[in-house]
């Protein structure tokens, strides 16, 4: 008897601790969908973004700094780390404004619902060359390549061009200098 139950000791460690993690995640999700359903609206602007040397599922994780405008509430900064697709965003750079809902309780909770203005550019095309310093309003390159180099390491990064898209791009803007 003794030995039947050492025998299903580690089978059932393995469940409690399978259940722990799913009961975590499950209370995540949950306050999380809570906090978009009863939190208060609010705007966040990205002020710094820079990628760290972890990833999850292949894509990159950000340190940001994030400065808050809530009603009620005086405009306040917080670090966060996240994985910047987890944010909807089709471009996220400082400068970028978010919609965001805050929890009321702790205003240091919030979650990101999505850029406060649209960004999908007319096309790949468009994006390419947005990164290379024109766009529909401007005419002229800016003299910063390593801005657009940065950019568009980023797109490969976030998987938004294909390798092939962005050395012919990577080789144009060199080509510059």
């Amino acid at each position: 008897m003794l030995t039947a139950v050492l025998a299903m000791l580690p089978f059932l460690l393995f469940s409690l601790v399978g259940f722990g993690v799913a009961g975590y995640f499950f209370y995540a999700h949950a306050q999380t969908q809570r906090l978009r359903e009863h939190g208060t609206a609010g705007e966040a602007t990205i002020l710094r973004m820079e990628r760290t040397s972890m990833r999850i599922n292949k894509s990159y994780v950000y340190d940001f700094l994030l400065e808050f405008k809530v009603p009620g509430l005086p405009t306040y900064r917080r670090q966060h780390r996240s994985r910047a697709h987890d944010w909807k965003a089709f471009i996220l750079e400082p400068g970028v404004r978010l919609k965001v809902k805050i929890d009321p309780n702790d205003p240091q909770r919030f979650v990101v619902l999505g850029p406060v203005d649209e960004q999908r550019p007319q096309s790949i095309q468009a994006l390419i060359a947005g990164a290379a310093g024109f766009s529909e309003s401007r005419t002229v390159a800016p003299s910063d390549p390593v801005k657009a180099l940065k950019d568009l390491q980023s797109m490969l990064d976030n998987e938004l061009i294909t390798q092939d898209e962005y050395a012919r791009k990577k080789a144009e803007i060199l080509s510059r200098l």
